[in-house]
């Protein structure tokens, strides 16, 4: 847990839903970096009181005060200095543009209400959640939006044919809805993130290869199965090039390899995301490459085509 986190969490706890709402708007960070009186709240989550909440910067957004640190980031800070800001805008042009989206790994449904609000009329949108709690969250945060052209699917998509469950672990100190829940088997996860995990509980399993049909957006989010995925789609990848949307934590060698190998063999080209734009990385750089000490942001977007404006 959080150097402080603690404290923070029984004082924000029991503060009172207006004398919240009043600190946030007064602190709120305006797009720039969080103060750190901003950034002392956020560890201590949301008030026990709020029920629901709207972004700061984008009040059209509703969403429920689950005990997450995504929707409490965003609580405290909003969206544009919220959860992945560097992100958001490119998916929000790619969903624009999409006809069938696959998202692995929707969480509570952040870049899912995002995306969801933003694909065109008769768009298909399948959004897979492994973790039951942080799915109900997803769902229940769509309704609250008004968006229905989201399915969402309660597994753990794999690679393997024919596995129909899976243990699903999830570090000992996250919350309710964890950022981390992942399988044991074949996971690349830099250690400190592993440390102290606990069985959650078997989940249903789906094979990666049964969503992909029309699939022309793909996010993963899958805390280090994304090498697996890929692997086990690569024949869809090189047959339709769909673009991509990944997370690449450190100490991912497999797939910064398999990346790379989709930039040289199969007419990718890959972006790291930052607050100032994509920025073209070679397939070279991404061996070695700290995502987050370079650019702010641990995702990187490939495709085949030119990009879309955000």
């Amino acid at each position: 847990m959080t150097p402080g986190a603690p404290l923070a969490r029984l004082v924000v706890g029991r503060m009172p839903p207006r004398l919240a709402d009043a600190l946030r708007r007064r602190l709120a960070p305006g797009g720039g970096a969080p103060g750190p009186v901003l950034r002392w709240l956020n560890r201590g989550g949301i008030p026990r009181r709020v029920g629901t909440f709207r972004l700061l910067d984008n009040p059209d957004l509703v969403f429920g005060a689950t005990d997450s640190q995504v929707l409490g980031q965003l609580y405290w800070w909003g969206g544009e200095a919220g959860w992945e800001p560097e992100l958001l805008p490119w998916w929000l042009a790619f969903c624009r543009e999409a006809r069938s989206v696959l998202e692995l790994g929707a969480n509570v449904g952040y870049f899912t209400v995002q995306g969801g609000r933003a694909v065109g009329p008769g768009a298909r949108y399948v959004a897979v959640e492994p973790h039951p709690v942080s799915a109900e969250a997803c769902r229940a945060n769509l309704a609250r939006n008004g968006v229905t052209s989201v399915q969402v699917v309660v597994a753990a998509a794999v690679a393997e044919q024919g596995v129909t469950s899976v243990p699903l672990l999830v570090p000992a100190d996250q919350q309710a809805t964890p950022t981390i829940a992942y399988l044991p088997a074949g996971t690349e996860l830099p250690a400190d993130l592993a440390r102290g995990a606990v069985p959650v509980a078997d989940v249903t399993a789906v094979d990666v290869r049964r969503l992909l049909h029309g699939v022309d957006l793909l996010k993963l989010d899958v805390e280090g199965q994304e090498h697996a995925l890929l692997a086990a789609a690569r024949e869809h990848l090189r047959a339709h090039r769909p673009a991509l949307f990944v997370e690449v934590l450190p100490g991912t060698p497999r797939l910064r390899a398999l990346l790379a190998d989709l930039c040289t063999s199969d007419g990718y080209r890959c972006y790291a995301l930052g607050r100032k734009g994509p920025v073209e990385l070679r397939p070279d750089q991404l061996g070695t490459i700290s995502l987050m000490d370079s650019y702010g942001c641990q995702d990187v977007l490939l495709c085949a085509t030119d990009l879309p404006h955000p």
